[in-house]
């Protein structure tokens, strides 16, 4: 069980400098390094953000978004019929939600493949 929970107090002094930092116009990490504290406790304090504020104000914590993604893997690809090696391809399935896509992608496309799920996983 944690026991370094944080107060109310020093809630509200992190929502003001998150505040701040929207506010600035500048980067994350410029904003971190102007005030003296790590990029990481930043990026930490914006992915808590949402919760603080809904517990601050008594309201129902909003549900935490999960970014896990399952992978399912395909046996190897076997030969093509005219005894040549078949392109290496990815099948990848995704579902968010009520959406769902499956495709085939050839490995030797990885950057554009990372591409599109971002795009499409938004």
């Amino acid at each position: 069980m944690r026991t370094d929970k944080l107060s109310a107090e020093r809630i509200r002094e992190i929502l003001a400098l998150v505040d701040e930092l929207k506010a600035s116009g500048v980067s994350a990490e410029a904003f971190a390094q102007s005030k003296g504290i790590s990029y990481g406790q930043i990026r930490g304090w914006l992915s808590h953000t949402p919760r603080w504020r809904a517990q601050l104000a008594g309201l129902a914590l909003p549900p935490r978004r999960s970014t896990f993604v399952r992978a399912q893997c395909s046996p190897p690809p076997t030969a093509a019929a005219d005894g040549g090696p078949q392109p290496a391809h990815a099948r990848i399935t995704c579902v968010t939600g009520s959406r769902q896509a499956q495709i085939d992608w050839p490995v030797a496309h990885a950057a554009e493949c990372a591409q599109w799920l971002r795009a499409w996983l938004g």
